[in-house]
């Protein structure tokens, strides 16, 4: 079996089906166990997808990429891969296998005891704008899409209670939806502030609000920060699963990350309907 780093274990096999590559793969750990939810995509392309919890993937191509754009395979509590294929490297199954990182254990959170309940976002219900997260043809191909919002909290702690997200249209069964925070850097989301991934499963929720309860989390952010909904799962019926968009929305920041592997768009004066709710001194 060829191997090109020992640091991570997927297995790729390509077929060409309707004049489309069809590169298959599983993800593993050191011990062979399946790793889901795994961000899998060309970097800086809108080409990516997340594992299954079987740890495996699909990616559909029209035609081969660019032999210099490397292959990056990314999960919270591994090291990252990247890995450039060629046309030979299709000529048999590759082998790869994540490298598992050590994470610091988080501190328990201690509240003091006068706190206040602030609330944060747009709560926006009706807007003119939408943004469909599944919009390509072939299953799963844009699992990884990522939408998110700033969050001016100011100074000091402030301790996350809830974040809640508005939901324009959904006819999948089941959605699976990672949380992220993230530090800003050169005005776009940069170094991942939660401590171990965040994720919810979301059942038969057509439309309007979904809120998640992350009092357990046990997380203090401060200053500005960026909260996303990131799309990594989804039951096999549906293909549609769209979000409000508030436009004008001054002084308001979304942000939209189109593909797994992708870099982030920033659009000012633009905001999805997403709330922070969280308890801080006042």
């Amino acid at each position: 079996m060829q191997k090109f780093l020992p640091t991570c274990c997927l297995i790729l096999l390509p077929f060409l089906v309707q004049a489309e590559y069809l590169i298959r793969g599983k993800v593993t750990d050191e011990q062979d166990r399946p790793i889901p939810f795994v961000n899998v995509g060309f970097v800086g392309t809108s080409i990516g997808t997340v594992s299954t919890v079987e740890g495996e993937f699909a990616l559909y191509l029209s035609e081969m990429p660019d032999q210099s754009i490397p292959l990056r395979i990314s999960c919270m509590g591994f090291e990252p891969m990247e890995v450039k294929l060629t046309e030979e490297s299709f000529e048999e199954p590759l082998h790869f296998q994540l490298k598992e990182n050590l994470i610091q254990l988080q501190e328990a959170v201690v509240k003091s005891g006068a706190l206040q309940t602030k609330t944060y976002g747009n709560e926006d219900e009706k807007t003119a704008m939408k943004t469909n997260l599944a919009i390509s043809s072939q299953p799963g191909m844009n699992l990884g899409a990522e939408i998110g919002r700033k969050f001016r909290l100011g100074d000091g702690p402030n301790y996350v209670s809830s974040l809640k997200f508005f939901v324009a249209f959904n006819n999948f069964d089941s959605l699976m939806i990672r949380v992220n925070f993230y530090e800003l850097e050169s005005g776009k989301p940069s170094k991942v502030l939660n401590p171990k991934p965040i994720l919810r499963e979301v059942v038969g929720h057509k439309s309007g609000w979904v809120t998640f309860d992350l009092e357990d989390e046990n997380l203090v952010l401060s200053g500005s920060i960026v909260a996303s909904i990131e799309w990594v799962g989804a039951s096999n019926r549906g293909n549609a699963f769209g979000l409000n968009i508030s436009m004008p929305a001054v002084f308001q920041t979304h942000y939209y990350k189109y593909g797994a592997q992708n870099t982030w768009k920033v659009f000012p004066n633009m905001s999805s309907s997403m709330v922070l709710v969280v308890e801080r001194e006042d």
